[in-house]
């Protein structure tokens, strides 16, 4: 093993301060990749930083309770009137965010 590294151990003895200079230059290159690569993928991100995809779903009143339905099933009850249209805002309520103290 000291027959391997002791090229490189002379070389550092006869100019310490290129290989000084060398390191640092390496170092720095490595710590901006890292950086870069860290800062453009989702390592980071917490999972509430994107909003959830909110879907249309159809829901009938049906002998004392609300009863999911398909979109083809709804579209027919409207029609037919059987049903009354009656639009709704879905509402997003997270009880894991935690808010900042003042």
């Amino acid at each position: 093993m000291r027959a391997l590294f002791r090229p490189f151990a002379l070389h550092a003895a006869y100019t310490p301060i290129e290989t000084i200079v060398f390191f640092a230059i390496i170092g720095t290159l490595a710590y901006f990749y890292v950086l870069g690569a860290v800062k453009h993928s989702a390592f980071l991100d917490p999972p509430y930083s994107q909003p959830p995809i909110l879907e249309p779903t159809h829901a009938l009143f049906k002998h004392g309770e609300w009863v999911s339905i398909t979109n083809k099933s709804w579209n027919t009850a409207r029609t037919e009137r059987r049903a009354t249209v009656l639009e709704l805002q879905q509402l997003l309520i997270s009880l894991d965010f935690k808010a900042k103290e003042v």
